[in-house]
């Protein structure tokens, strides 16, 4: 009796212990990456970040890793995003849905990945005062990992938009509400623009072509 109580117990520890460590892996992922200490901040290619199907990892041909210290992980602006917010190492530079809802989850949709500039279903007729308010306005971010991306319809196109049908209201004709993921982004310093259709680098909204001569300088004034 006293072997097979001390056995049980042991088991119970076991178990406890790793179900334990299966939550700090879980935990360890919630921002994307591994919890990096104050003095590491350097992600070393072979890093494995676990997923529902296994493990991934991501490469970098420069320096044998990723530098999170870089501006490609900085805020430059005023909302708190970096470019690694929607472009994590843990998910092959995109972003999954488990790892945003988790993020929800963690900072109750305040994370600077809800934003409503295009994190949101649409950017007006929503409240993002509450947390089911947010819960609503940013599901599709939360369960399918997609950002808005609003563009739109230049003056001189040879077609026009007489109407759309948006189930999230964004149902204007001059401008065009498209979802889609985070693209998959690598090496910064050769950016010759900021998004991949180079709308934040464009006379357009008021940006700057990134040039030689003028990064970073451009790069964080855009």
């Amino acid at each position: 009796m006293r072997r097979s109580f001390f056995q049980g117990t042991r088991q119970a520890v076991m178990a406890s212990l790793f179900i334990l460590a299966g939550a700090i892996v879980i935990s360890s992922t919630v921002n994307g990456q591994l919890p990096l200490s104050p003095q590491q901040k350097f992600i070393l290619n072979g890093t494995s970040f676990l997923n529902p199907g296994g493990a991934s990892q991501t490469y970098s041909t420069a320096g044998g890793g990723i530098d999170q210290m870089g501006l490609f992980f900085q805020s430059l602006g005023t909302n708190g995003r970096s470019c690694g917010s929607c472009h994590q190492p843990s998910d092959g530079m995109s972003v999954s849905a488990l790892h945003v809802q988790l993020r929800f989850d963690q900072t109750a949709g305040r994370n600077p990945i809800f934003r409503t500039v295009d994190g949101s279903n649409c950017d007006h007729n929503i409240d993002v005062s509450t947390l089911r308010g947010r819960s609503s306005a940013y599901s599709l971010l939360r369960t399918r990992g997609l950002i808005r991306i609003s563009v739109a319809v230049p003056s001189s196109a040879d077609y026009a938009v007489t109407a759309v049908s948006n189930p999230y209201a964004c149902n204007e004709t001059n401008v065009i509400s498209q979802y889609r993921r985070p693209l998959p982004a690598t090496n910064l310093s050769f950016l010759s623009a900021v998004m991949f259709d180079g709308r934040e680098s464009t006379p357009l909204t008021g940006t700057t072509k990134i040039l030689y001569a003028n990064y970073p300088g451009s790069l964080e004034g855009d």
